[in-house]
């Protein structure tokens, strides 16, 4: 923040107002381990909110996640799995919420 506020000064500008985004963690756990990518194209699905065909209402997996265009498996980031999300939460908790 101090760094903000020195490089704004420097060009005669300041903070006039701050916009916080409260999500509750189960929003977010929803959201973050529902994302799955295709990993040569970069094509992404969501389980549930942007599904691929192949998932046809059966609990996502490697197995059920295809690409759409390729049928090749698509991939979830290792931290967008519920055991990281957790570590990542509690250190937003601990060291960042205001």
């Amino acid at each position: 923040a101090k760094m903000l506020d020195a490089c704004l000064a420097e060009k005669g500008e300041c903070v006039n107002a701050v916009v916080a985004l409260e999500v509750p963690d189960a929003v977010l756990t929803e959201r973050i381990c529902g994302r799955w990518v295709h990993k040569a194209s970069g094509r992404s699905y969501h389980a549930k909110f942007a599904p691929p065909k192949s998932l046809g209402g059966a609990a996502p997996s490697v197995e059920t996640m295809l690409d759409d265009e390729t049928g090749e498996a698509l991939m979830q980031r290792a931290d967008d799995t519920e055991e990281a999300l957790k570590t990542r939460l509690a250190g937003y908790h601990a060291q960042t919420v205001p």
